[in-house]
């Protein structure tokens, strides 16, 4: 398909467990999906800001998460 960034396949939830975040029951015939999550996870691969929901419609505005990364790289935590 010609992608240049990997791609994840969590068939078993093993990802969705790792990072805390699964909703158990709550996909389609009860089954287990992850909860609606955004991570920044910077260059040394550390988690340096999380949103997370548990309701499907809401994410984090671009500009929320744009903003969250900025101050990480400044060195704040807003």
């Amino acid at each position: 398909m010609g992608y240049t960034f990997p791609l994840l396949s969590d068939a078993d939830a093993a990802v969705i467990r790792r990072y805390d975040v699964l909703h158990r029951g709550a996909g389609p015939k009860n089954t287990d999906i992850a909860r609606p999550a955004e991570f920044y996870v910077d260059a040394n691969g550390t988690v340096q800001w999380v949103n997370l929901t548990e309701n499907i419609a809401v994410r984090a505005r671009p500009e929320q998460a744009l903003s969250a990364i900025d101050a990480t790289k400044a060195g704040r935590r807003d």
